[in-house]
């Protein structure tokens, strides 16, 4: 027991005595003493009796050890103090569960990628988390209190709202949401949350899914695969009916069987460059290419680009110039850095009239180099030059129908430019030319492993 305590005690007690001893004296004044040195008295030893046993109990809950000795308060107060422990340490263990419990909800609900509302039965919004602040583009300032119907103003909310909470069962929805000039589409699941409380409340529970991305993958998808299956079908068709002709007796005239040949080995060369570029972009698009970083020379690679495209530019009575003085160095990947160069000189002689020059320049700066490839062909109309990275995208086919290809090698150029940290820009005017612009990073070659 404390010195105060001792004190407060046996002035407490000095108190009694002495109204005991007034009030056997006979006076009146003696009992209203003695009454209010009992009352004194017994509300100091509460109040000592409750100080002993919350600091034994907060000692306990820290540390059971520390529990001092306290005489024949222990007997006395054992009871009481085991108890008041015993409720502290429930108290504490159900505030850390429900702190735990709070804090993963929490995390949870914060970093889910749905957008999720929760609702009154009146379809209040009482909260909101950031994935449906992205994906509506509406602040939880401005949603939280209102009604989901105001804030999301679609006629189909509306109908969502009022069927879940009438028919009390899950359920979803496609729409159409504008926002920002754009138009998303959205999946809504919607459901009726009932508490195990026993209160009696409804909480309605909205999921909003994104599904633009989802809906514009899809779209690609099905354009790949009509277009793979047009692009293959055509030279089998070829082969298969050629062949079939020569089998019928072509081969019998020498003139035609040859002819018929040619056209089956073009179509051929033409389905294996369709694979060829398909695998390339499918490799390209895995995420699996590892840069080989070396020191290229620009001229060299120019000369043996003359060299690859000789016969096609001597057959067309074209010229490929290299506009830049040498030596020109740069460090990139000499595999992919000439896939992307023959893609584009390949368009160029494709698309440009006999006689013409294809011309490649280089500018050097300190952020990096500039390759050019410059034609004076047919040119791009500028409508489509948004969509001319696009697999299998052919600018309007009547303009040069006699011009072979597979519509993937610019879609080839875009991947590979972002695998070396580039990027690429076309110009283009209509019967005039078109230039393509490759901008790459100045790099230095990594450190040798000893």
């Amino acid at each position: 027991m404390s010195f105060r305590a001792f004190v407060l005690l046996l002035g407490g007690g000095a108190f009694v005595a002495g109204g005991i001893f007034v009030a056997m004296a006979g006076h009146g004044m003696g009992r209203l003493i003695l009454f209010a040195g009992l009352f004194l008295s017994f509300f100091l030893v509460v109040r000592l009796v409750y100080r002993i046993v919350a600091r034994q109990a907060e000692a306990a809950l820290k540390n059971p050890l520390t529990i001092a000795a306290q005489g024949f308060f222990d007997d006395l107060f054992d009871p009481m103090l085991s108890g008041l422990i015993r409720l502290l340490r429930e108290k504490h263990e159900t505030s850390g569960r429900l702190a735990e419990v709070a804090s993963r909800f929490e995390g949870v609900f914060e970093n889910m990628v749905e957008g999720v509302v929760v609702t009154a039965s009146n379809s209040q919004i009482l909260m909101v988390n950031p994935a449906f602040e992205r994906i509506l583009a509406i602040p939880a300032s401005e949603a939280v209190g209102n009604r989901l119907g105001i804030v999301v103003r679609e006629a189909g909310i509306h109908q969502l709202v009022e069927e879940v909470f009438r028919t009390r069962s899950r359920v979803v929805r496609e729409l159409g949401y504008r926002t920002r000039g754009a138009t998303k589409v959205l999946s809504v699941v919607a459901t009726i949350s009932e508490p195990r409380d026993g209160s009696g409340k409804n909480y309605g529970i909205f999921l909003f899914y994104d599904m633009t991305t989802i809906r514009g993958l899809e779209r690609i998808r099905k354009d790949f695969v009509a277009n793979v299956s047009h692009e293959i079908r055509t030279p089998l068709t070829s082969i298969r009916g050629y062949a079939e002709a020569l089998n019928d007796g072509a081969l019998a005239d020498p003139e035609m069987a040859r002819k018929f040949l040619e056209i089956i080995s073009v179509q051929a060369d033409r389905l294996s460059r369709l694979v060829n570029d398909l695998l390339e972009l499918s490799r390209l698009e895995s995420g699996t290419v590892d840069l080989r970083l070396v020191s290229l020379d620009l001229g060299a690679l120019a000369d043996r680009l003359r060299e690859d495209f000789s016969d096609r530019l001597a057959k067309k009575g074209m010229t490929l110039l290299s506009e830049f003085d040498r030596p020109v160095s740069l460090v990139s990947d000499e595999s992919l850095l000439g896939l992307v160069l023959t893609n584009l000189v390949d368009n160029a002689i494709k698309y440009s009239s006999p006689g013409s020059v294809v011309r490649l320049s280089v500018a050097m700066s300190e952020a990096g180099v500039e390759i050019s490839v410059k034609d004076a062909g047919i040119g791009i109309p500028e409508e489509d030059l948004p969509r001319i990275f696009e697999r299998f995208y052919r600018v309007d086919r009547s303009r040069s129908p006699s011009v072979p290809g597979t519509g993937l090698g610019l879609s080839i150029v875009r991947h590979v430019m972002t695998l070396l940290s580039g990027r690429v820009d076309v110009k283009s005017v209509l019967g005039q030319g078109t230039t393509v612009s490759l901008f790459l990073p100045s790099r230095s070659l990594p450190p040798r492993s000893l």
